[in-house]
């Protein structure tokens, strides 16, 4: 595989059953790092300096991140084991994608080394994998398109809780998704139309 195609599938089963809602924010930015680090054993070795460049924390002392890591492991979406000096990370069966199920791609280069990842906001990362997950991406309107995908929104509280943000956070990390040109939106009377885009 091309290394700048390299990507983690974000499974829907994550956010269908809430787990991705529950997790703290940093565990949040995490998760798609040790993803797209993860070899074809599933298993990643990104440092905890790297995942906080990665992930948009500056904090010198990494707490977020150890937050972060601690809660993706009480929530067993991860394995974190000791070899030599440094963490290897597993991630387990509920974060890993499983043939014929939806799964929305986070591409290591475009989205994560680039910074972009980084450079969204805690509520933009939260409900950006979800609009990817629900969107269609059969639909006419994004066939032969630059777009990975397009949807409707006609409860935004179903939003909100699979990504575990409040209504109000939700109007603003949708435009801070339009403003960056990750995401197009429509709005209609009783809908929201959306386009989703995915840096590869």
């Amino acid at each position: 595989m091309n290394q700048k195609n390299i990507h983690y599938r974000l499974p829907w089963k994550l956010i269908k059953s809430y787990t991705w809602a529950g997790l703290t924010k940093p565990a949040r930015a995490i998760l798609p790092i040790i993803g797209v680090h993860a070899d074809k054993n599933f298993k990643a070795r990104p440092g905890v300096e790297l995942i906080a460049e990665l992930a948009g924390y500056s904090d010198l002392r990494y707490r977020e991140i150890r937050v972060g890591i601690k809660d993706l492991i009480k929530n067993k979406l991860i394995i974190r084991e000791k070899e030599g000096r440094h963490h290897v990370y597993y991630l387990t069966d509920l974060a890993i994608w499983k043939p014929g199920r939806s799964y929305f791609p986070i591409y290591k280069e475009a989205m994560i080394i680039s910074r972009k990842w980084a450079d969204l906001t805690p509520c933009e990362k939260s409900i950006y994998p979800v609009f990817g997950n629900k969107g269609s991406i059969n639909h006419p309107d994004v066939l032969d398109s630059e777009f990975h995908c397009v949807g409707d929104v006609y409860k935004i509280w179903k939003y909100c809780k699979w990504a575990g943000i409040s209504r109000w956070s939700f109007k603003s990390a949708c435009k801070g998704l339009n403003d960056k040109k990750l995401m197009e939106f429509e709005e209609w009377e009783e809908s929201i139309t959306y386009w989703v885009y995915v840096p590869q």
